[in-house]
């Protein structure tokens, strides 16, 4: 269904809360009738559960929403399988969130080349205690200390470098302290690349662009293939 032809009505962000502090700068910036609903963080490790609950908001709002807008990437192949509805769906033309906290895929795929061993945390990811450091105390009651630092490193051995993503938006210095103690406690390679606010815009205002999002007409589904 063309833009141009649809009916009046809110627009419908659904999001990653680690996305939260980023987005909600956005909306101070000013973007009337848009509305936000945010799953919880993490949701890429159990990809079936967050299918389930992104395609359950989306048919929540179906009925209401003038446009419908994914905050999520591939996420683990999280969204494969994910249907549209009347509005159709766009979705970031990205594999993880990573691409939307640096400002675009192609800036993305710099850093990325640049240093491909990079573990990205941001200011989200680190205020919720989401990162490393986080799964780290998940697991503590489960292996027990010892085991537990065995696990994350594990997890985590192709990694080289820790890298804190500042997009402006928090306080910087307790942020920086939580990551410097977690490339510590990795024995990584710790530094800060500039984020940028300006896909999360479009996330919000548009346009849309092709190079940016994908776009998926009503009742179809997204499949892994579409990002590459």
């Amino acid at each position: 269904m063309a833009e141009s032809t649809m009916r009046e009505g809110r627009r419908v962000v659904i999001a990653c809360r680690v996305m939260e502090p980023e987005l909600s700068q956005v909306l101070a910036e000013g973007a009337e009738d848009v509305e936000i609903l945010y799953l919880d963080q993490a949701l890429h490790r159990t990809p079936a559960k967050l299918l389930g609950l992104v395609q359950e908001k989306i048919d929540q709002v179906s009925l209401t929403a003038s446009r419908i807008v994914l905050g999520y990437g591939l996420c683990s192949n999280g969204v494969v399988g994910v249907t549209a509805r009347q509005q159709g769906l766009l979705i970031p033309r990205c594999h993880d969130c990573i691409a939307l906290f640096l400002g675009s895929p192609s800036r993305y795929q710099e850093v990325f080349r640049e240093k491909p061993g990079t573990y990205y945390l941001t200011p989200g990811w680190v205020a919720e205690k989401k990162d490393p450091l986080g799964i780290l105390e998940e697991y503590v009651p489960r292996y027990g200390r010892e085991t537990a630092q065995w696990v994350i490193e594990e997890e985590l051995k192709h990694y080289t470098h820790i890298a804190l993503i500042d997009t402006g938006v928090e306080e910087m210095a307790p942020i920086r302290e939580r990551a410097m103690e977690t490339a510590a406690v990795l024995k990584k390679q710790y530094e800060e690349i500039s984020g940028s606010l300006e896909y999360f815009r479009e996330l919000i205002h548009g346009p849309y662009s092709e190079e940016k999002f994908l776009r998926l007409h009503p009742g179809g589904k997204f499949t892994q293939e579409m990002f590459l």
